[in-house]
């Protein structure tokens, strides 16, 4: 080939890849001789590197195959591949005046085995269409022959020139195009919505207070199981502490704010809500716990990110794919490495905002029977996982411990017959737990149930001798009687266990007087 025809072949040849191999030019050098195409739709990361050049001798091809090695690492880590295959493609004039068929004939491999690299050479003699007619089985696309260009000038070259470039930048707006349908509105509306609620709980109460929780929505099974099934909408909008709400605002802006430009504002709402119910079920069914929390929801936007992983795989590796994936693996080793953390709503909720996805689609795709599908594997999970939570024989203990915890705060805010019901429920049921002997001889006792309150006191010290709260409890109680020597006998035990309290010291004062009133 002359200079012309070669510089015209080399944008023909780019063209027919862009055009009909429906390649996309992703690597151009500053004089617009080497390019670097990638293949769309196969499995493995195939790109296209076309050079042009003029070949001498064949030592030029192996100096530029180790180049090419290491330039093909770089690509390969840029579009976040395992492995790639380089079909590697010569455009010259000539071919060189050695020996060279070796070159073409094996594919070459490197080191770490993830680069493999065929080499073609096309030229203006005739031994050239073998390679071309190889590389189009390859590539499963007819490439143009040297041989049938006929007449070419200037203007050819500039309008394949300008044609690959301006489809290249197409389909670059388009992949561009998919981060940003939406604006994350949402994403920042429920920020401020998750922090106005938090201000208002640490003002009534504290967002760490079990009975603050329940009684602003949280997720709490006995409640649910009477009817009150709306708490597994409100505690997506609930958090435990500072620290939580701050982990979760973070991530809600990252990923929410992600998921909201892809999606767009109507589908990530559903996906949100939906993910966060799907979560709040899923705990339900596996954790007895009272628990709150938007990481259902926003484990739903990595379940969402995921499902644009699936639909469009290469771009997602590209781009996010290996942060996202990373991140998601070390929040599922936390949740099952601390027992604290609900990997169950976790889990739940990745669930539901991948299915989420897959029955709303991606904006701008058509609708099609994987979201029919997607819907009804969503119902049915949905109703399985509700079937088991209540089929599912409440944990006794643990829930009388989590009532025995919110009688205690019902105590301090003053709200004792609603403490006394919680307390004696938990105390019928022969739950082993002293603490509720104890909190419910208090509520007795201020009830004026004082033989009860007596009663509770005497197995709490029972269970636990050393407990001087319990003994000077029980003195009052017995000053309250009128029993003033087992009065004075229960406040000399809480002394002796605990000499420092200077209230026990009072109060024996208090009894000894009345003794010498007798």
């Amino acid at each position: 080939m002359e200079d012309l025809s070669q510089d015209v072949y080399f944008w023909r040849l780019i063209h027919h890849l862009v055009v009909k191999g429906k390649m996309m030019a992703f690597k151009v050098n500053s004089n617009e001789t080497e390019i670097w195409l990638e293949q769309e739709g196969v499995n493995e990361t195939t790109v296209v590197r076309i050079f042009r050049c003029n070949l001498d001798w064949t030592n030029y091809i192996a100096r530029d195959l180790e180049k090419l090695a290491q330039e093909g690492e770089k690509v390969r880590k840029e579009l976040r591949s395992r492995r790639i295959n380089i079909h590697n493609v010569y455009i010259s004039n000539f071919l060189p005046v050695d020996s060279y068929e070796h070159m073409l004939n094996k594919t070459y491999v490197t080191k770490n085995k993830r680069l493999k690299i065929q080499s073609f050479i096309i030229d203006r003699e005739c031994g050239s269409q073998f390679g071309i007619t190889k590389l189009s089985e390859i590539l499963e696309c007819a490439l143009p022959l040297v041989n049938n260009e006929g007449e070419v000038n200037a203007y050819d070259l500039q309008r394949y020139r300008h044609e690959v470039k301006s489809i290249s930048e197409r389909k670059f707006q388009k992949e561009r195009s998919l981060f940003t349908y939406g604006k994350p509105l949402f994403t920042y509306l429920i920020l401020i919505n998750v922090l106005m609620i938090f201000a208002f709980m640490e003002y009534y109460g504290s967002s760490t207070s079990l009975l603050t929780l329940v009684e602003f929505g949280a997720k709490y099974d006995p409640l649910i199981r009477e009817g009150e099934w709306w708490r597994f909408f409100t505690a997506i909008f609930l958090h435990i502490g500072v620290l939580h709400l701050l982990m979760n605002s973070l991530a809600l802006y990252y990923l929410g704010s992600a998921v909201e430009r892809i999606y767009g504002t109507p589908r990530f709402v559903l996906i949100y809500v939906l993910a966060g119910i799907f979560g709040s079920i899923s705990s339900f069914a596996f954790n007895s716990q009272v628990s709150a929390g938007a990481s259902g929801a926003i484990f739903g936007c990595f379940g969402a990110l995921l499902y644009f992983g699936v639909i469009h795989r290469k771009l997602f590796f590209r781009t996010m794919g290996v942060n996202v994936i990373v991140i998601l693996i070390i929040n599922l080793t936390l949740g099952f490495s601390i027992p604290m953390i609900d990997n169950g709503a976790h889990i739940g909720g990745l669930i539901g905002g991948f299915l989420a996805s897959a029955i709303l689609q991606l904006p701008k795709h058509k609708k099609s029977i994987q979201q029919l599908f997607s819907f009804i594997v969503t119902a049915l999970s949905i109703t399985g996982l509700l079937i088991y939570g209540f089929s599912t024989e409440e944990d006794a203990k643990k829930t009388h411990l989590i009532n025995v915890q919110i009688g205690q705060e019902l105590l301090h805010r003053g709200e004792i017959e609603k403490a006394y019901l919680l307390l004696k429920e938990a105390v019928d049921d022969d739950v082993n737990i002293t603490e509720a002997h104890f909190l419910l001889a208090y509520s007795e006792a201020r009830l004026g149930l004082l033989k009860d309150a007596e009663a509770n006191l005497l197995i709490t010290i029972e269970k636990r001798p050393l407990f001087h709260e319990a003994h000077y409890n029980l003195s009052l109680v017995y000053y309250e009687l009128r029993q003033y020597l087992d009065a004075l006998r229960s406040v000399e035990k809480a002394i002796e266990l605990n000499p420092e309290k200077e209230d026990y010291h009072d109060l024996k004062q208090i009894i000894q007087k009345r003794l010498s009133e007798i």
